[in-house]
């Protein structure tokens, strides 16, 4: 099963959801499933989505899901509020750098 935390928007696709309480989907996983697959799985293109996140650490889309994981769903609207430069190879870096510190 993979775990799923909406924030947001994203929580009025659970009727009776609340900004309360932490909204939780529960998804079998597919052996071999990609972010960007599982995310169409889900009915969403990956621009409908801002920073998303597996078990902590910022999701890129070509991440293999496993049985366990956890991800945190944010809508468009919100992103990291540093912007998340070194995490996505934006700005002063030049490519994808792969950083472990969430």
């Amino acid at each position: 099963m993979i775990e799923i935390h909406l924030y947001g928007k994203l929580r009025s696709l659970v009727p009776d959801s609340s900004v309360c309480e932490d909204t939780v989907l529960m998804f079998d996983s597919v052996e071999n499933e990609t972010f960007a697959q599982f995310v169409q799985r889900l009915g969403f293109q990956r621009n409908d989505l801002g920073d998303c996140f597996i078990n902590g650490t910022l999701a890129k889309n070509d991440c293999v899901l496993a049985d366990g994981d956890r991800l945190g769903l944010f809508p468009f609207n919100m992103v990291l509020m540093c912007g998340g430069q070194h995490l996505k190879g934006h700005g002063y870096t030049k490519e994808d750098v792969d950083v472990d510190y969430y």
